[in-house]
């Protein structure tokens, strides 16, 4: 297997990973407590990410007292916040319509971008924005946009897009300097501290957790090590290879890989789920210029005279 193909396989298990952590944290969403699941995880994830700093071994920039300033707010909002939103959603929606809320996220943090960096966004872009957003719409929605009616966990995931969008964008902004890997490490372990003394007063984790199953326990180690490190070194080492451009695309496998969970653990989705995946996988790629909508190229061709 050539460099190439290697490197495209890592960023392929990487969305594996994420696809597959939506039907894992469904699972256990009404065994174990959101926060308490949250705390275990990135407490797994904390130790798994300083022992594979100190395994390594090797040089890190030196990061100064005002990163802090950065790091912690961003750590609070992009892992704490996330994760206490995902945990919630998955107690009221399927893992195929969050996996879909979530595919929002790259086209949300374009959005962003354009509010908080200034960034410039093309017409085919706001033509992938526009269906990827009533793709989204008819699975939250059952297709029926006369009687709104959004289950909460739809709600808290499309809280939970907005934070991690949030995040993604403020790394750009305010720490484009600090190496990734060593901003992942730093973010996730604040965050995870955050989370852990949140649930000690809220949940009582140190009595639910000695009580939870084995499963339980594998299936949050799972996501703590497969679903929160591993996916994050092999999604960095796709982007270093590759480019932001071209790996950004593989993102959208994260849903297809849920439903195939899904599907293989005898839960069939519906069709109005089939067909808003469908749309915003579509949307995904004429976002991303691989299809080409003829009113968008009249509008590109307008903004080009």
């Amino acid at each position: 297997m050539n460099s190439n193909a290697s490197i495209w396989l890592l960023i392929v298990f990487s969305t594996l990973f994420w696809g597959s952590n939506f039907n894992a944290a469904h699972e256990i969403a009404g065994v174990v407590p959101p926060l308490t699941a949250a705390a275990e995880r990135f407490f797994i994830a904390l130790v798994i990410f300083w022992l594979f700093r100190w395994w390594s071994g090797k040089a890190e920039s030196q990061l100064q007292w005002r990163d802090a300033l950065v790091l912690a707010p961003l750590g609070i909002l992009g892992v704490f916040g996330f994760n206490y939103a995902f945990f919630i959603a998955l107690h009221s929606t399927t893992p195929l319509n969050a996996a879909l809320i979530m595919a929002l996220s790259p086209l949300v943090s374009v959005l962003l971008s354009v509010v908080l960096l200034n960034a410039r966004m093309k017409a085919v872009q706001i033509a992938g924005m526009i269906l990827a957003f009533i793709g989204v719409s008819l699975v939250i929605t059952g297709g029926d946009f006369s009687q709104l009616n959004v289950a909460s966990g739809d709600l808290w995931m499309l809280l939970a897009c907005l934070v991690w969008s949030l995040y993604s964008v403020g790394s750009k902004k305010y720490a484009p300097h600090i190496p990734p890997l060593q901003f992942a490490r730093w973010t996730v372990s604040i965050g995870a501290v955050a989370l852990i003394l949140l649930a000690l007063v809220v949940e009582q984790p140190q009595l639910t957790i000695p009580q939870l199953t084995l499963k339980s326990h594998g299936i949050l180690f799972y996501m703590g090590l497969c679903g929160s490190v591993l996916a994050y070194v092999f999604w960095l080492k796709g982007v270093q290879q590759l480019g932001p451009d071209k790996s950004a695309i593989a993102f959208n496998l994260v849903p297809v890989f849920t439903l195939l969970v899904s599907l293989m653990l005898g839960v069939m989705p519906n069709a109005l789920q089939v067909g808003g995946l469908v749309l915003v996988l579509f949307a995904v790629l004429v976002f991303n210029g691989k299809v080409a909508l003829p009113s968008a190229r009249k509008a590109e061709a307008g903004l080009g005279r």
